[in-house]
């Protein structure tokens, strides 16, 4: 009877005959066999990270900023101070491992870049300052499952109106509004109860109504409110209805306005 003994090898299998008598015969890759130059445990690059190679290449010869994990899938795409451009907007949102993406001072960002993005599966952190974005980009975000901090200061047109679906998501955390047109009618319109920790409204109109309705907020546990029309006795209120929220009015120490906005607002990708 003919037995036959599997031998796995590191870079596939081969049979090793045995004789009549019983007696194995070894048989070992010869050096230059394709078995003996694989590596055990080496990374290589995912099937996603082919498929986003030229892409990947495309986009930071074009400028941008694409870091990527030891699959070299990317992860975190930035730009800053210029466009975005309708063809390399295409390349981002297929970019589909991204989990960060921030566009900053990018003008010609738009509803339907920010709806493209939307459809990125793993995408949790989003900063779009300085486009021209409107309150219509909200629709597409609030369908997304995995967002769980949003930055879209420095655009003037957004009110906030139709945030209300993304709040009530419970993975969203940290939302920056700062230098935007959001209004006391709007925020108070905002459900209660929701897992936001960080809101940053400096330099809105927002006034004593809007510091009302955010002291319910029971889990929000920052709000930078500098530049503002929420006078220090709402302040004060708010303070003394949530203590576990620290809420910067920047009226603590001379300076404080500018240390928030660096400090809370900006965080701006590096130069790779």
């Amino acid at each position: 009877m003919l037995v036959s003994c599997v031998l796995v090898l590191a870079g596939g299998c081969e049979t090793d005959p045995v004789d009549p008598g019983g007696v194995g015969r070894s048989t070992r890759p010869s050096e230059t066999s394709p078995a003996a130059e694989v590596v055990v445990g080496e990374l290589l690059p995912s099937q996603a990270a082919r498929r986003q190679a030229a892409a990947i290449e495309s986009l930071r010869e074009a400028g941008w900023t694409v870091e990527t994990n030891g699959f070299e899938e990317a992860v975190v795409a930035s730009l800053e101070d210029g466009p975005v451009g309708a063809e390399n907007g295409v390349k981002l949102a297929g970019l589909e491992t991204l989990e960060q993406v921030r566009l900053w001072n990018c003008p010609d960002v738009d509803d339907s870049l920010v709806g493209r993005l939307a459809g990125l599966p793993k995408l949790r952190v989003l900063a779009v300052r300085g486009g021209k974005l409107t309150d219509g980009c909200f629709e597409s975000l609030a369908r997304m499952g995995t967002l769980e901090s949003l930055n879209v200061g420095d655009t003037p047109g957004l009110t906030g109106q139709g945030l209300g679906r993304l709040l009530t998501s419970d993975r969203f955390k940290r939302l920056y509004l700062d230098r935007t047109g959001v209004t006391d009618n709007v925020v108070t319109g905002w459900p209660v109860e929701n897992e936001l920790e960080m809101l940053n409204v400096n330099h809105t109109g927002l006034g004593p109504a809007a510091a009302g309705s955010l002291s319910k907020f029971e889990t929000l546990r920052s709000a930078f409110v500098v530049g503002t029309k929420i006078p220090p006795e709402a302040v004060a209120k708010w303070r003394t209805a949530r203590p576990s929220c620290l809420v910067y009015d920047g009226r603590e120490r001379p300076g404080g306005v500018e240390d928030a906005d660096s400090k809370a607002t900006r965080s701006r990708p590096g130069s790779r």
